[in-house]
């Protein structure tokens, strides 16, 4: 997997992995950007949606139900985030997911 770091400043943006004959653009904490192609376009994906795809609401899951919350922090092992859901029923400030993937942690959108 190849680390793509933002040229003015070395800031990690994500990454690009090889998925079968293809590579895939992948978030900091190794979630999918787009659809598996070359590699030139995977990088761009990266450059281009890496860090903003991180401002976006997301989606946690936790005892059955899925809830909204917002990004805090984030590296290629855990992600922190603030519940943003008037359902979500425990009061705390802020969650650090372990390893989150696509069956646990996905964008609202």
């Amino acid at each position: 997997m190849d680390a793509i770091h933002r040229d003015e400043d070395g800031a990690l943006l994500g990454y690009v992995g090889p998925v079968g004959g293809a590579w895939q653009a992948l978030t900091v904490f190794g979630y999918p950007l787009a659809e598996a192609g070359p590699y030139e376009e995977a990088e761009e994906r990266v450059r281009r949606d890496g860090l903003a795809r991180l401002a976006d609401r997301w989606l946690f899951l936790e005892g059955g139900e899925w809830y909204r919350c917002v990004i805090l922090e984030a590296d290629a092992t855990e992600v922190r985030v603030r519940p943003d859901d008037h359902c979500y029923p425990r009061d705390v400030y802020a969650l650090t997911l372990e390893r989150p993937g696509p069956g646990t942690f996905r964008p609202e959108r």
